[in-house]
């Protein structure tokens, strides 16, 4: 008996058709440019003139600004309340001029919470500062 071969042999493809995937391409970056401008923003977060000199001062003294889990201040160990942390920081910087603030925030309080936090710094005249989170009561 004869043995009868296949005379074809396999081949590889070589071509790659990338005309669908140009097309998704381009579609995506359609609804992407149409998108863009309807996408809104609550605010631009705009960062303040910083009239500090690159030979400043480190700060005389350091003061600790705690905001607990459940929005407590403690201003160096003193528990106060938040409607009283503008007067008591203006009474910090009358009283220690120079000083730096390290603001301690609890992990899971929100960037909304510590932006207020700063504000009040600033309002208050306080140019150095520092920021860092905690996640248990001191």
């Amino acid at each position: 008996m004869k043995r009868i071969s296949n005379q074809r042999q396999l081949r590889l493809l070589t071509e790659i058709n990338i005309t669908p995937m140009l097309d998704l391409v381009l579609i995506l970056l359609f609804v992407a440019l149409l998108a863009a401008p309807l996408v809104k923003r609550d605010k631009a977060l705009t960062m303040p003139a910083v009239a500090t000199q690159i030979g400043e001062d480190p700060p005389k003294s350091s003061v600790r600004l705690f905001v607990h889990k459940d929005q407590s201040v403690t201003l160096d160990g003193a528990m106060l309340a938040r409607a009283d942390l503008s007067s008591a920081l203006k009474q910090l910087v009358s009283q220690r001029p120079g000083a730096g603030v390290e603001v301690r925030m609890h992990r899971d309080l929100s960037v909304q919470q510590l932006v207020e936090v700063m504000d009040l710094l600033e309002d208050a005249g306080i140019r150095k500062t520092a920021v860092a989170t905690h996640a248990d009561e001191p």
